[in-house]
C-alpha cells in the first residue's frame, strides 16, 4: 500500500518534511526557553525591587566577589555623588524610549567609598537623549548635563550587569579611544577611562542634594539643548514568546497531520489505480 514511499522522489519529500518539522520544533522549544527566561527575570526584578538599597560599602564589597555579581542586577544602590568625569562621557547608541530613537549617556563617576582592591569609580548611566541631540553631544555640548547634579549629595540607581556582544550584533573596535559604543560594555569603557571601574554599571533613578532635596533630572524650561531623561524601570510583561511557542508548535502539528494526509491520499490513489488495472 505504501510501497511508493520508498521511491527516490518520495524519500526526498520525507527528508524535506522531516527537516521542516525539526525546524518548527527547535524554534518552538527555543521560544519556550525564552519565555521561561523572561518569567525568571521578571520574578528576580520583582524580588530585588523590594530589597533595601545597598549602601556604597556593601555595593563595593559585593562587586569584588565574582560569585555575587550576577545576583546584584536590578538591585538598587545609594551612592554619594562623586566627581563625574564628563570629559569621558560615552554614548550608548541606538537606544529607544517610548518609540523614539536616541542614545544612553554613560559617565564614569569617582567615589570615596573604595575597597582595598582600589575600585575608584563606577559607570553611571545618567539617562536617555533623543537622537537629534546625540550628535550635538559629540561636539562637546555637555554643560547642560553637567550642571544637573550638584558636587555633593546622593544618587540612587539600579545596578545592571555589563553588556556583552552575542552571536549577532555590531562589534565595537577593541582598541582606540571611542566616543560611542553599541552596548554598555563596562570592561571596554574601563580601557579608556582614568578610573578603575566597578564591573557593573548603575542606571540613575533619582538624586538628592546635601540637604536631602530632590534634584530634577529631566528637561527644564530654558534649557538650550534637549536634556536627558531618566531611564524607566524594566518592563515586567511576559513578551510575545509564549505566543510564538504555540505558533511554531502549531506549524509542527500541521506539518505532521498534513504530510500524513498526503501519504494516505497517495496510497489510496495507488490502490484505486491498481484496482482499475485489474
Amino acid at each position: 500500500m505504501y510501497s511508493f514511499a520508498r521511491r527516490p522522489i518520495w524519500l526526498a519529500g520525507h527528508a524535506l518534511a522531516g527537516g521542516l518539522l525539526a525546524i518548527f520544533l527547535i524554534a518552538g522549544f527555543w521560544q519556550l526557553s525564552r519565555h521561561n527566561e523572561v518569567r525568571d527575570r521578571n520574578a528576580a526584578i520583582a524580588q530585588r525591587d523590594d530589597m533595601r538599597a545597598l549602601d556604597a560599602d556593601r555595593f563595593f564589597e559585593a562587586v569584588t566577589n565574582a560569585g555575587l555579581v550576577e545576583e546584584l542586577e536590578y538591585r538598587s544602590v545609594s551612592l554619594p555623588i562623586g566627581r563625574f568625569h564628563w570629559q569621558e562621557l560615552m554614548q550608548i547608541r541606538n537606544r529607544s524610549l517610548n518609540g523614539r530613537a536616541g542614545c544612553h549617556l554613560a559617565v564614569p563617576m569617582e567615589t570615596t567609598a573604595n575597597d582595598s582592591d582600589g575600585l575608584l569609580g563606577v559607570l553611571v548611566t545618567v539617562g536617555w537623549l533623543p537622537q537629534q541631540a546625540c550628535a550635538s553631544l559629540l561636539d562637546g555640548d555637555v554643560d547642560v548635563f553637567e550642571h544637573r547634579l550638584p558636587p555633593t549629595g546622593q544618587i540612587t540607581g539600579r545596578i545592571r550587569l555589563s553588556q556583552e556582544r552575542g552571536l549577532l550584533g555590531p562589534a565595537d573596535p577593541a582598541q582606540g579611544q571611542l566616543s560611542s559604543l553599541a552596548r554598555t560594555d563596562v570592561e571596554r569603557i574601563d580601557q579608556q577611562t582614568t578610573l578603575d571601574l566597578a564591573p557593573v554599571y548603575v542606571e540613575i533613578i533619582s538624586a538628592v542634594d546635601e540637604n536631602g532635596s530632590a534634584i530634577g533630572l529631566g528637561t527644564r524650561p530654558g534649557d538650550t539643548l534637549p536634556t536627558h531623561e531618566p531611564l524607566p524601570p524594566p518592563e515586567l510583561d511576559a513578551g510575545p514568546h509564549l505566543g510564538y511557542t504555540f505558533q511554531w508548535f502549531s506549524f509542527a502539528a500541521v506539518a505532521i497531520v498534513g504530510y500524513t494526509l498526503v501519504l494516505r491520499h497517495q496510497a489510496r490513489k495507488g490502490d484505486s489505480e491498481q484496482i482499475a488495472d485489474d
